[in-house]
């Protein structure tokens, strides 16, 4: 019989995460048919199948699929318990893995990521930039750490921690006819061109719900997924948008885009941390997430579980590209 290797299951699994039999060969400093025998090996030693290689790209099988999600969560909960054992006094060493939002970990992790190093020389980080419902399927799975999400909700699997509410702002192309007045009254944006998320993303229906809430009706334009291409849907003066302050920084230093001060209009999108229920945390996980409230004054707030089913799913595409919400 075929005898298995710590090595053999993280190499099956990045060969998965990766997509790929060559990049995770390369992650392990082998050659892509080294990488090719050892999960075929791990199909004699379990007599199944795991990966379908006659589809291009490879798909897993349902037994493939099962075997990733149970390894996944028992390597991390090995490496966790390797790491704790190794370490001696208070030196943390060690990589922490995190799922985020693509807006939120584009504006907040690398500063994050760099305090942890300046601090922990010995600890590294990887950030893993996913859609919402991958960020909670990442989380569930123990693919990561932990996972940073907008609108956190708790469920029976994850529990969810408020992190920060992040302000929101009216932006216009300084080419808007309103750009001008600085100052703009809740009548004013009335009838005015929205450029609004998609209906389904959460981050759109408070919006909604807002403006209904001070009888304000914006025209919508157009209806996108991402950060981005929202942004750039303002700066060719498509229209008015709400978006995350942080996201257009850049933007609004540049002169690129303005924003508009609109009394009565106070809008945020809060920011919360997701974990595994009764998971584990490795010690350079607990490190950034002390690193991370550090930065808010260690305010944070358990939030209540919903069922699982009540979350929103965002909308899917192929490969985002853009800062998704």
């Amino acid at each position: 019989m075929v005898s298995i290797q710590i090595r053999s299951l993280k190499v099956f699994c990045d060969v998965v995460r990766r997509r790929s039999f060559s990049q995770a060969a390369s992650d392990h400093g082998m050659t892509q048919s080294a990488a090719s025998q050892t999960v075929q090996n791990l199909e004699e030693y379990l007599s199944v199948q795991l990966i379908d290689r006659s589809r291009r790209p490879f798909v897993l099988t349902a037994e493939g699929q099962r075997f990733y999600e149970g390894l996944s969560t028992m390597l991390r909960q090995f490496d966790t318990l390797v790491a704790e054992v190794r370490q001696a006094g208070d030196e943390v060493q060690g990589q922490v893995t995190i799922g985020s939002i693509y807006s939120a970990g584009l504006s907040y992790l690398p500063a994050i990521e760099q305090e942890l190093q300046q601090r922990f020389p010995k600890a590294t980080s990887r950030v893993q930039l996913a859609q919402p419902h991958e960020v909670y399927k990442l989380v569930e799975q123990g693919t990561v750490d932990f996972g940073l999400i907008s609108y956190p909700e708790a469920s029976k699997t994850i529990q969810a921690t408020h992190w920060q509410d992040e302000p929101m702002v009216l932006v216009a192309s300084p080419r808007h006819r309103l750009a001008s007045e600085g100052e703009v009254t809740p009548e004013s944006l009335n009838q005015c061109g929205l450029v609004a998320f998609a209906p389904n993303l959460r981050i759109r229906q408070e919006i909604d719900r807002h403006l209904r809430s001070r009888g304000i009706t914006m025209r919508v334009v157009v209806e996108l997924d991402n950060i981005d291409s929202v942004k750039h849907a303002v700066m060719v003066n498509r229209g008015l948008a709400f978006v995350p302050k942080p996201s257009v920084s850049n933007e609004l230093a540049s002169g690129a885009l303005q924003e508009l001060s609109c009394p009565g209009l106070a809008l945020t999108r809060p920011l919360g941390i997701i974990q595994r229920r009764h998971a584990t945390l490795s010690r350079p996980a607990r490190a950034f997430l002390e690193l991370m409230m550090q930065s808010l004054g260690d305010a944070r707030q358990e939030l209540p579980a919903r069922a699982p089913e009540s979350r929103a799913q965002p909308v899917s595409v192929g490969d985002p590209p853009a800062t998704a919400i």
